[in-house]
């Protein structure tokens, strides 16, 4: 037999291909490292949505807490031209709305008095922000007079109106104390006239999330000091 014959019959005998059993063997690794792989992805998938729904509702929560804590902190009682007490800073303070006056130009550098209402709809699961400016009292533009009410409501057409937030699951808003840090009003009954005067700090809490069980909900909390009210003020 000569050489090339050797060879030929060698690469015949080796050409055998898989068993029955390796072929299942392989087919069953590769079955196992498609499923993991799957898993893998859907799980890159499930986290990837949460943290992008955690990352939104953060970001409203902390627009919200940036815009009323701002709002707040510009408090100030309202002088009036007579000599008289100033009307107080808080004309309304409840678990859900609050109404105040603010001797500061909110949207620019100038300065222009405004009464400020922050509001949560907790139907519409929004939190709106409604301002009325001041009208100039003839004969002294340092003094302004502002649309007034003792209820949650004023019939006064509003100079603006926006929306700070959707998607709300917070039952209430506000939590108010004086001085000595007293509560004053509770989560279900709005602070009485005789205490709007003693407000001195307001406790702010919201949460935003899809529902009431919403497990990517975000909850911040803050406290707004009250630094242009007068301490000692009240009535």
């Amino acid at each position: 037999m000569t050489r090339l014959q050797r060879l030929l019959a060698r690469a015949r005998g080796e050409e055998r291909g898989l068993t029955l059993s390796e072929l299942i063997i392989a087919m069953s690794l590769s079955v196992l490292i498609l499923t993991v792989a799957g898993s893998f992805l859907v799980s890159s998938q499930k986290a990837a949505k949460v943290a992008s729904s955690v990352s939104a509702n953060t970001r409203v929560a902390a627009i919200v807490m940036n815009e009323v804590g701002r709002n707040l902190r510009a408090a100030t009682d309202n002088p009036v031209p007579t000599g008289d007490d100033s009307q107080f800073a808080f004309q309304y303070a409840s678990a859900t709305s609050v109404r105040f006056f603010a001797y500061v130009n909110l949207d620019s550098s100038l300065s222009k008095a405004v009464e400020v209402q922050l509001t949560l709809d907790t139907t519409r699961k929004v939190i709106t922000e409604t301002k009325w400016y001041g009208t100039a009292v003839a004969g002294n533009s340092s003094y302004y007079s502002f649309p007034l009410a003792t209820g949650s409501l004023l019939s006064a057409a509003p100079s603006s109106t926006r929306t700070l937030a959707t998607s709300v699951t917070s039952t209430s808003l506000f939590a108010f104390s004086d001085a000595a840090d007293t509560p004053l009003g509770s989560s279900t009954a709005p602070v009485a006239a005789v205490d709007l005067p003693d407000i001195r700090a307001v406790d702010v809490s919201v949460t935003i999330g899809a529902n009431a069980t919403d497990p990517n909900a975000v909850s911040l909390t803050n406290t707004a000091s009250m630094p242009n009210i007068v301490m000692g003020a009240s009535s």
